[in-house]
């Protein structure tokens, strides 16, 4: 693993207390430490003291990075608040550009469109075929596709849709990459990757894949 991270100024940065998250912004970074805004959640401040280690997520083109400091103090400037931290030490890295895969089993709802014409994005798509959509879970997901259950063969190149919910409902195009049998009989395990996905629609999919794993790192501690 990387351990080292090329903060910049003006940089978002996401600090969680308490399960509760404070956006901030790196304001100064020098041989010494950093300058970061006084992090804030609906306008309220967060409540630490000198001393104390933050963990922080740091999101880049490339990964999302989940950091930590020592506070060493606090100071004002040009009428900012700023908290003082030592330089970040990496925890752990997820690479955006790999689209982590996260196994999660959660609802879905899908559909395999006609095979008689190919899609290009969701605007091929005849609206009155997401009254069809069909219940079922997920395996995986990622930034790059997801693994359903399906009730029915669908075979690689053949299109899908999908409506999933993180928390927002999201319907995504997607082509079938991989079919493989379960244990159960008449269910199959399809690998899906999206198709003409707009990039707001899959910064959403990596921010819910991104909150999880900060769930699962608290479960873990």
């Amino acid at each position: 693993m990387n351990l080292s991270i090329n903060l910049k100024i003006n940089q978002n940065i996401e600090i969680i207390d308490d399960e509760v998250t404070y956006k901030s912004i790196v304001q100064d970074i020098n041989k010494d430490g950093m300058c970061i805004s006084y992090p804030i959640h609906h306008n309220k401040p967060l409540l630490i003291h000198s001393g104390s280690v933050i963990e922080f997520y740091v999101t880049t083109e490339r990964d999302i990075v989940k950091c930590k400091s020592v506070v060493l103090g606090k100071k004002k400037e040009e009428n900012i608040n700023l908290l003082v931290l030592s330089l970040p030490e990496v925890i752990e890295r997820v690479q955006r550009r790999e689209y982590f895969r996260l196994p999660i089993t959660m609802p879905i709802r899908y559909y395999g469109l006609p095979k008689d014409r190919i899609y290009t994005s969701l605007r091929d798509v005849p609206s009155g075929y997401f009254s069809r959509l069909i219940n079922s879970v997920s395996l995986d997901i990622s930034g790059g596709g997801i693994k359903i259950v399906s009730n029915e063969i669908h075979n690689p190149g053949e299109y899908v849709i999908i409506s999933i919910n993180i928390p927002q409902e999201i319907n995504i195009l997607c082509s079938v990459v991989r079919i493989e049998n379960t244990e159960e009989k008449n269910k199959f395990k399809l690998a899906l990757k999206y198709e003409g996905i707009e990039e707001k629609t899959r910064d959403k999919i990596i921010q819910f894949i991104f909150n999880k794993l900060r769930e699962q790192s608290k479960l873990l501690r």
